[in-house]
């Protein structure tokens, strides 16, 4: 036990004689270890995120089209519509035995950037996001009536833009914002949704029909919608599938959404393994500084470890104040890592809710953080093995000449 706690004081000592450098081997593996985290965690995260962002829906039914871009425009409100359906084809998916949900929904307005999106008050009064959970407005605010002119606000829109109860708006045609493409036709508020963490909270909700029937809208598609949000019995979904992929040419089905989710994420991989390379590449840089950082407290302090062994300290009493100096390094890169990694993961996670209103949650520390910081002490006692052991086997003699 002394000769652990002279070897830390020892090491200690040598940190802060060499301030500088032992900054840079820290701020380097603390980089290293929170890119990696970064990388790994936010993928998870974010897989996760949007799986439970879809609000409770199973599939969605849409015009012939990308699957993919059915689902990132009915749930979460990016990207343009592949075009609309007959009313025919809603009543039919409706009625449908394998159906449990079916809400239709219509788009192609906003305001101020916001989009407006058309459908049944059914949707916020039966459907829940969640299980347990229907959507709920802030009192004494109320749901929609379907054929006023009366809008429903998400919490994200009425947040940015200070949207509240009993103000008025005119919506703007189009899904980008052109002051010069305003309607006639004017809304009231009459709720704000509760937060829910999914990209609801980024829209405003209006009656259905006050999408088909907005002025300056063409008169012959009041009759059609955007696509169908639906939740499915039991295996219907692969019955559903055969009849609008395989066999029919009029509709897309697009199902099981987190699948379709997966390939968009896949997508990103060569960006996920490019983050992890770079933060391979800064842990050998950080292993590299810290031998260089141990190889010139060797020689500046080889004097003094020569005193140290005429006093009596043993070779592991000098060794080992070595290998403590890398792992004070590495244990301090770890800790900084985990702040690299939370600072990052909610960067992210801010700019995830603001861009598509997903909201990620707090970061989980699970085994691959523990396995990072193991892997990062791991480094340090790799990177102190050559001087350490250089050390150790030098004699006196070779401590005390002066061009050792």
């Amino acid at each position: 036990m002394a000769t652990i706690n002279i070897s830390f004081r020892l090491a200690w000592r040598a940190l802060r004689q060499n301030l500088l450098t032992s900054l840079v081997a820290i701020f380097t593996v603390s980089l290293s270890g929170g890119l990696f985290l970064g990388a790994w965690k936010t993928k998870q995260s974010v897989n996760l995120a949007f799986a439970q962002s879809a609000a409770g829906f199973d599939a969605v039914l849409g015009a012939r089209g990308s699957q993919l871009q059915l689902v990132l425009n009915a749930l979460f409100h990016i990207e343009n519509s592949p075009g609309n359906l007959d009313w025919e084809q809603y009543e039919t998916i409706r009625k449908h035995p394998g159906v449990s949900e079916a809400y239709p929904f219509a788009l192609g307005d906003n305001y101020l950037g916001y989009r407006i999106v058309g459908t049944t008050p059914d949707l916020f009064l039966q459907h829940q996001w969640k299980p347990g959970k229907n959507f709920q407005v802030h009192l004494p605010g109320r749901i929609f009536s379907e054929a006023a002119k009366e809008a429903i606000v998400g919490a994200q829109v009425a947040e940015e833009i200070g949207l509240k109860i009993g103000d008025r708006f005119h919506p703007y045609h189009g899904l980008e914002y052109n002051p010069e493409t305003k309607h006639a036709d004017i809304y009231l508020v009459v709720g704000i949704l509760e937060s829910t963490g999914t990209p609801v909270d980024q829209v405003i909700w209006i009656p259905l029909k006050g999408v088909q029937m907005m002025e300056g809208h063409d008169p012959s598609a009041s009759n059609s919608i955007s696509g169908v949000l639906l939740n499915l019995k039991g295996s219907s979904g692969l019955a559903l599938d055969v009849k609008y992929n395989k066999q029919g040419d009029q509709a897309t089905f697009a199902w099981p959404v987190p699948a379709i989710l997966s390939s968009f994420f896949n997508r990103f991989a060569w960006l996920e393994n490019t983050i992890a390379g770079l933060a391979l590449l800064m842990a050998i840089v950080g292993g590299l500084i810290i031998l260089v950082t141990l190889r010139s407290t060797m020689h500046e302090r080889r004097r003094e470890f020569a005193v140290l062994r005429c006093m009596g300290a043993s070779r592991a009493v000098v060794t080992g104040s070595i290998l403590w100096q890398s792992i004070l390094i590495c244990l301090m890169g770890a800790l900084g890592s985990l702040v690299v990694f939370l600072v990052l993961s909610q960067a992210f996670s801010s700019l995830i809710r603001l861009q598509m209103g997903v909201s990620m949650g707090l970061p989980i520390l699970d085994e691959v953080a523990w396995l990072t910081g193991g892997g990062i002490l791991v480094l340090g006692l790799v990177s102190a093995w050559l001087p350490a052991r250089k050390l150790y086997r030098s004699s006196l003699q070779d401590s005390l000449n002066p061009h050792g």
